[in-house]
């Protein structure tokens, strides 16, 4: 995992990516994924901590901050972005630094690992994997998060389609 620190400005990109696309949370059942909604901002709850996630085209970030931060940009890749945070005393909490593995499955099953960059500004902390996708595929996350200071590892699995800028 790579550590960036980073500027104001991929924190507003990330907050703002947050609010166009961040995803419902999904129930643990297999069968009962379901497909990502826009606009739902509601974290999965995992006894102190609640995990925000989003998964959108790489287009959506500013050129100049897609190559500060080496990331890919282009019609055909997205990023998924995790952001944890140990909620035991307020209810805004605190952002904790968190292991992460994963994989993107494509309808015929077959799976691509994620890569997650560790991006620190300030106290507050994401995590982004990059990610390829065709035109109006629908591809299932499955994640597993482990906040600093929990003995164990927490599921995050949702589905999504993407579609190509331009198509």
């Amino acid at each position: 995992m790579k550590i960036i620190n980073t500027t104001q400005s991929l924190l507003v990109l990330v907050m703002g990516c947050l609010l166009l696309s961040t995803v419902r949370a999904a129930p643990l059942s297999e069968a009962s994924i379901p497909e990502a909604r826009t606009m739902k901002n509601e974290p999965l709850r995992f006894g102190d901590y609640e995990v925000y996630f989003s998964a959108f085209n790489s287009t959506f970030i500013a050129p100049d901050i897609a190559k500060a931060y080496q990331l890919e940009r282009s019609p055909k890749h997205g990023l998924v972005n995790i952001t944890v945070r140990n909620v035991k005393d307020s209810e805004v909490g605190k952002a904790v630094t968190a292991q992460l593995d994963g994989q993107r499955k494509n309808l015929m099953q077959q799976s691509v690992p994620l890569s997650f960059k560790e991006v620190k500004e300030g106290s507050v902390v994401y995590y982004l994997a990059e990610f390829r996708f065709s035109n109006e595929e629908l591809l299932e996350f499955s994640i597993n998060v482990k906040p600093e200071g929990s003995d164990r590892s927490y599921p995050v699995k949702f589905r999504q389609t993407f579609y190509q800028d331009g198509k």
